[in-house]
């Protein structure tokens, strides 16, 4: 897709996201030239031997000629960066952040009237539970959603990141920043709050590749996701209100031995069949089906269905443990019944 280029562009935080948006820059020509900061100097020192940006900048300099800047750094440092570049910056830059939570009060006022038109809240929907620049990928969000919040935002300017968003193979989602909160609340930092919750009654030493992938958020950086749940709090508890009586009931069942019933009710959230370690299953039950009521409860939330088409990986590979129940009907039964007292013990300790 044809669109103008950036003359010089700004990545301030070249973590994955903001390197990964660096590589893609570069690879797909999206601007003359690509500077970043970032106070890790080993980054930098990668990102330019490896020719994906041109210099280093400091946030102490006039960045008036910087036409294209982007906010990729932790969602707790936003308002006193913005704060910092505001006056340095010309009122025809285009500011865009890559967070997974959206404040309204950035534009409303932490940024100067003047530049508000051209400040633009994105979020793309990729991501790995790895860190750092060392992990980012020109491929990172090719083929992923990018949300774009709209709302008072310069025609021409959103036009250019829409163009930009699409030619590096982003697909672009319009979503107003406060709707976007709930989605995402739902949709990925719920999944992964849980995946904390319970990350400490997962199995050891997981050698299978699928059970990898079902227990992958476990191992995301809790500095990163702390500051989300904090800024997303309240839509948060609004669907973990909602996934906790989904659970008591699960669990009520569990304790009354209702094995076949809880089955029939898991039916809906069956996925397709993966080939997976079926003596790891055995072995590690206990701890598999644990997870499984979890992930159970929470698509049990009335929003689910509505939102679902707004996820990631993340929430693809949180719900994936819902495969095992393609297991024979029997089989499942017979382990439930033998690993009762295990699991329910896991839910006594959950709950203390």
């Amino acid at each position: 897709m044809s669109t103008k280029k950036f003359n010089k562009t700004l990545i301030i935080g070249l973590g994955l996201i903001g390197g990964s948006f660096a590589r893609t820059c570069k690879i797909n020509n999206i601007s003359e030239a690509i500077y970043a900061f970032d106070l890790d100097s080993e980054s930098i020192a990668l990102a330019v031997e490896s020719h994906i940006i041109d210099g280093f900048i400091t946030l102490d300099e006039n960045l008036f000629d910087f036409d294209f800047i982007i906010l990729a750094t932790p969602l707790a440092t936003y308002k006193d960066i913005i704060k910092k570049i505001a006056p340095k910056i010309s009122d025809q830059t285009i500011l865009i952040d890559l967070g997974s939570v959206k404040e309204v009060e950035i534009k409303t006022k932490i940024l100067p009237q003047n530049l508000r038109e051209n400040f633009i809240p994105c979020h793309p929907i990729a991501g790995s539970e790895k860190t750092g620049f060392e992990n980012a990928s020109d491929d990172l969000f090719f083929g992923k959603k990018f949300i774009i919040c709209p709302e008072n935002t310069n025609e021409s300017a959103l036009l250019k990141i829409e163009n930009l968003v699409k030619k590096i193979g982003g697909e672009v989602e319009f979503l107003e920043a406060k709707k976007h909160n709930e989605i995402y609340a739902l949709v990925s930092h719920l999944p992964q709050f849980l995946s904390f919750l319970t990350a400490e009654f997962s199995p050891k030493n997981i050698t299978d590749d699928f059970f990898k992938n079902a227990f992958r958020l476990n191992n995301s950086s809790p500095e990163i996701w702390g500051e989300i749940f904090k800024l997303n709090e309240e839509n948060i508890e609004k669907f973990y209100l909602e996934f906790f009586d989904n659970l008591e009931e699960f669990v009520k069942q569990f304790e009354q031995k209702k094995f076949l019933e809880i089955l029939q009710d898991m039916e809906f959230a069956k996925k397709e069949k993966i080939e997976f370690d079926e003596k790891f299953l055995e072995e590690n039950f206990s701890s598999i089906f644990f997870r499984l009521i979890i992930v159970a409860s929470y698509l049990n939330i009335s929003d689910i269905e509505n939102f679902q088409s707004f996820a990631g990986s993340g929430f693809k590979d949180f719900t994936s443990i819902t495969t095992i129940l393609n297991l024979e009907e029997n089989k499942l039964i017979y382990l439930m019944t033998k690993n009762q007292k295990k699991i329910l013990k896991l839910f006594e300790s959950l709950m203390e």
